[in-house]
């Protein structure tokens, strides 16, 4: 119990301590940065006003200021005045402002419409952008992976927007402004912000259609479709080429076993395999724990006390006196079963699933309400001596739906029925309807089968080793055809038959090799 709060409690010191790191980083990282004056332009004929009056209206020539002069950031710049000359044709202005400063001393919505804005180019520069980049990048990588529940919408559009802003300034420095309905007009930081942000955004989630209608929402510009969904399109193949979405990965590091649409399975050469060829014996988890229907307490109590097993196969015998498959039952049910001592039954005594002592809205709860007392009654049920022979009937209670395949069934449609279905467990039979085995999501996710395909590739190997060694030997002893290659009348052909293997590129179906009867 210690070590769990303690646990919360640095993840708790771990949050303040980022907060500190960041906020320190926004006091005085803008003080790197000189203060920028504003500019302005006259649309006319495109020219930067380097003078100190730029004129406001004047035979059909406006004024565009290159900086949004509202809601912006001064910091330690002096505060300047803004005059307007006697006849209110012009203005003039001396204030200055920090672009570093603007963008992380600001909540990230407010930010990202200053970096969409249109018709600002002189607003930021490249430099403080770079370096607003680089360490906004790396907070919301840290940020991300901490305790508390912090937003990714939002940091990957501003980051998106700080490098699409790059962009464009970089193209306004090559090709110059333009502003007003001409031609070149979208050269524009701005318009290259918000595909920026598209292309980041779309690069890290891997979303298409709902990306571009999120973004379109945003901006209201039908004009930007096109370049939109040409970034997003762009960003996902190069994503794809080189790794999954980031959520995936985010499954992955928290251990949450995820599968795909489609199994993609490489071997040690790297080469794909087809899991057609391969059955749900060669994946399965065997030494599975069973339960009869008619089940000891005390044995129930000693595996949910040794084990963490979710689900367990219930066996029942059938009128062959043999020991098959009726059903599973989870490890929750389990547990709601032994609290309710109504269920428990005496040695041979005649029972009936007609009526059952545990109602079907207490067995289907979500969790337990106090844990600690169910483990002290489990270590009861398990050291007490009256509960050795006391039993549970448990066809009541088991899923008697619950789905099974062949040992023999292919693999590839075993993922596709588990993953369609949604199962948690799925039950494995031999041909005489036993359990041979049981597959979970762990079993069927990448690296598992990469794992352990691989070993059955080896044990494939050694076999057409051995096999072709043998087929050697014989050819020697018989002096003639080589029994591997005889049709018929050899017993390694018999061995060999298509019945066992069926070869394909160096793969075979099954591990295992199963002998026909030799011919007489």
């Amino acid at each position: 119990m210690l070590k769990h709060h303690v646990k919360h409690m640095s993840a708790v010191i771990y949050v303040f301590l980022f907060q500190i790191l960041y906020i320190s980083i926004s006091v005085f990282l803008p003080a790197a940065f000189p203060c920028t004056p504003f500019q302005c332009m006259v649309k006319s004929n495109q020219t930067t006003g380097e003078q100190l009056w730029c004129e406001k209206q004047s035979a059909g020539r406006s004024l565009s200021w290159l900086a949004n002069i509202s809601d912006t950031q001064f910091y330690n710049c002096p505060p300047g005045v803004v005059l307007n000359s006697t006849d209110q044709t012009a203005v003039f202005t001396n204030k200055t402002y920090n672009q570093v400063s603007t963008l992380l001393m600001t909540n990230g919505e407010r930010a990202i419409k200053r970096l969409f804005s249109r018709e600002t180019h002189a607003e930021f520069e490249f430099f403080p952008l770079l370096a607003v980049f680089l360490v906004y990048f790396l907070c919301a990588c840290w940020s991300a992976g901490t305790a508390i529940s912090s937003g990714l919408v939002v940091p990957m559009l501003l980051i998106g927007a700080i490098y699409g802003r790059m962009i464009g300034i970089a193209m306004v420095k090559m090709f110059g402004v333009f502003i007003g309905n001409t031609l070149w007009a979208w050269i524009d930081p701005g318009a290259m912000a918000l595909i920026g942000a598209a292309s980041f955004f779309g690069g890290v989630t891997r979303l298409t259609m709902s990306l571009t209608v999120i973004m379109m929402e945003l901006t209201n510009d039908i004009q930007f479709l096109l370049p939109i969904m040409v970034a997003i399109m762009v960003a996902k193949w190069v994503g794809d080429f080189f790794t999954h979405p980031m959520y995936h990965a985010l499954l992955e590091l928290k251990c949450i076993p995820f599968l795909a649409s489609e199994p993609i399975v490489y071997n040690s050469r790297k080469r794909r395999l087809n899991l057609e060829l391969y059955t749900a014996g060669n994946v399965m988890s065997s030494n599975v724990v069973t339960f009869d229907d008619r089940e000891n307490v005390k044995n129930i109590a000693e595996v949910l006390l040794n084990t963490t097993h979710s689900g367990f196969p219930v066996l029942g015998k059938s009128n062959k006196g043999h020991q098959v498959f009726v059903g599973t039952i989870t490890r929750l049910e389990l547990t709601v079963l032994l609290r309710h001592q109504a269920s428990f039954i005496q040695p041979n005594k005649p029972v009936t699933c007609d009526v059952t002592a545990v109602e079907y809205e207490q067995l289907t709860i979500d969790k337990l309400d106090d844990p600690a007392a169910t483990e002290q009654s489990l270590l009861d049920y398990a050291n007490l001596p009256q509960y050795t022979f006391t039993k549970i009937y448990l066809r009541p209670y088991i899923n008697q739906s619950a789905m099974t395949v062949r040992s023999n069934f292919s693999l590839h449609r075993t993922y596709i029925i588990f993953r369609t279905l949604g199962l948690r467990h799925l039950t494995v039979l031999n041909p005489g309807g036993e359990v041979v085995g049981m597959i979970t999501r762990r079993d069927l996710m990448g690296f598992n089968l990469e794992e352990r395909l691989d070993k059955v590739q080896q044990n494939i190997g050694k076999f057409t080793a051995v096999a072709r060694t043998f087929g050697r030997l014989a050819k020697r002893r018989a002096g003639g055809t080589s029994p591997a290659t005889s049709p018929q009348g050899s017993p390694l052909a018999a061995r060999s038959s298509p019945a066992a293997c069926s070869y394909q590129d160096g793969i075979t179906s099954d591990a295992v090799v199963i002998e026909t009867p030799e011919s007489d």
